[in-house]
């Protein structure tokens, strides 16, 4: 099974692949702290009644009802300032993992369910920063361009 995060190379590797879905693009120079981080994503994903914690965002992620897409693609590009001005590092490894928990509970969820299933795709771009984070994390990754 693919892992839930990918890194790639470039932005036209990712149009290619995900031309037809909603990306949503995260600029780590815009999300140098977690409130901008929260914010960033607020804007892009147009999260109503966001409360910029933890838990709203992966209550918002695990529901997504809103966008009228099946496939959410988030991609983060300048990896290398995502949340990189934040007092706690710690606060990165969170984020990657409730990233990582709602990707993959998009997986399991089943058709017949009352509301629309989306499929949750995380995408960064590659920096030394980013992998030794999801490393530390213990978090699976895979190359866009090693997938069929």
């Amino acid at each position: 099974m693919t892992p839930n995060f990918l890194i790639c190379k470039s932005e036209r590797e990712l149009e290619v692949r995900h031309a037809q879905d909603f990306i949503a693009n995260v600029d780590g120079k815009h999300a140098l702290t977690l409130r901008q981080f929260y914010e960033e994503m607020a804007d892009l994903l147009e999260i109503p009644n966001f409360s910029f914690t933890l838990e709203a965002l992966n209550d918002a992620l695990n529901d997504l009802q809103w966008l009228e897409d099946k496939r959410v693609v988030l991609y983060f590009t300048n990896t290398n300032e995502l949340i990189s001005k934040e007092r706690d590092p710690a606060k990165l490894g969170s984020v990657l993992n409730i990233l990582d928990a709602t990707a993959e509970d998009w997986k399991w969820v089943d058709e017949d369910e009352t509301f629309d299933k989306k499929e949750l795709i995380v995408v960064f771009e590659d920096s030394p920063r980013i992998r030794k984070a999801l490393d530390a994390e213990s978090i699976d990754y895979a190359l866009m361009s090693s997938l069929k």
